[in-house]
C-alpha cells in the first residue's frame, strides 16, 4: 500500500497529537541507541553483572528493519571490549551473537548482522571481570536500494511539501511507540528534537507552495491518526524504522 494513501484517510485535531510530545519517561537500565548514533558511556562496578564470568556490561535497545545490514561498533581506551548481541529487549544471557577482537592486535569490537526486524539488545561488555572504564558504542546501517528509493526527498516543491508533511505526521507515530520503551531524558530529548525539526521543515515546504502554519500542522496530524488507525499501513511503514528514513532524507 502507498503511504500516499495517508492523505485520504483519517483524521484527528492537531493538538491532541502534538500533546503526545509532551510526555515524559524516567530514565532506566535499558538504554536506546539509534542507528547511526554514538554513544559515549562508562563501564563501572555498579553495573549488571554476567553470571557467566563475573564482567560488567550495559544494556541497549537498537530498532531494526527486517533484512537490513548494521554494524556494532564498541572502542575503549581502558578496557578490552566485548559485545553480545540478541532479539528483543530481554538485555540478558542468552546472546545470538558476539565479538570480541575487530582485528589481530585489536582490542576493539565489531559485530556486523542483518536483522530479521524489531528490536535488538546490545550488550556493552568487558572481555574479563573488574574491567572498567569509558567507552564508544555506535550502530550503524549498510545503505540498500531499498531504503534509498523509499525516502528520498523529491525536488519538486509540491511533492516535497507532501513528502515532508508525511514524514511529520510519521515521526508523531514513531516518537509515541518511541515513549512507549524504555528510554532515558536525554535520548527524549534527542528525540523530541528531531521531531519538531521534522515540523518546521513541513512548515517551510508547505508555505513555499502558500499553506499556512495552521493548514500544515493538521495534515500532520491526520496523517499521522491515519496511520495509527492501519495495521496494513503500520506494517509496511513501521513508525520508528520510517521515521528514521525520513530523517536521514531530510539530512538530520
Amino acid at each position: 500500500m502507498s503511504l500516499n494513501i495517508l492523505i485520504r484517510t483519517g483524521s484527528v485535531a492537531a493538538t491532541a497529537l502534538i500533546a503526545a510530545l509532551a510526555v515524559t519517561s524516567t530514565a532506566s537500565a535499558q538504554s536506546t541507541i539509534r542507528v547511526g548514533q554514538t554513544i559515549n558511556g562508562t563501564l563501572t562496578a555498579s553495573d549488571p553483572v554476567m553470571e557467566v564470568d563475573g564482567s560488567n556490561y550495559d544494556c541497549y535497545i537498537v530498532s531494526t528493519r527486517a533484512g537490513q545490514t548494521y554494524t556494532i561498533d564498541l572502542e575503549s581506551d581502558d578496557f578490552d571490549t566485548f559485545i553480545g548481541l540478541g532479539a528483543g529487549r530481554a538485555c540478558q544471557p542468552p546472546i545470538s551473537d558476539s565479538n570480541d577482537d575487530r582485528d589481530d592486535g585489536s582490542t576493539n569490537s565489531r559485530l556486523t548482522f542483518t536483522s530479521t526486524g524489531g528490536d535488538y539488545f546490545i550488550l556493552a561488555n568487558s572481555y574479563e571481570a573488574g574491567e572498567s572504564g569509558a567507552y564508544r558504542l555506535s550502530v550503524t546501517e549498510q545503505p540498500s536500494s531499498r531504503a534509498s528509493s523509499r525516502f528520498t526527498r523529491p525536488s519538486d516543491p509540491q511533492q516535497r511539501s507532501d513528502f515532508d508533511t508525511l514524514c511529520a505526521g510519521v515521526a508523531v507515530v514513531g516518537l509515541i511507540v518511541l515513549m512507549e520503551q524504555e528510554v532515558s531524558d536525554d535520548d527524549l530529548m534527542v528525540y523530541l528534537e528531531e521531531n519538531y525539526e521534522l515540523t518546521l521543515t513541513a512548515r517551510a515546504s508547505g508555505a513555499a507552495i502558500g499553506k499556512t502554519e495552521a493548514e500544515v500542522d493538521d495534515e500532520i496530524a491526520s496523517y499521522g491518526a491515519a496511520l495509527m488507525t492501519s495495521d496494513e499501513l503500520m506494517r509496511d511503514y513501521p513508525p520508528v524504522e520510517t521515521r528514521q528514513g525520513c530523517l536521514d532524507a531530510s539530512g538530520r
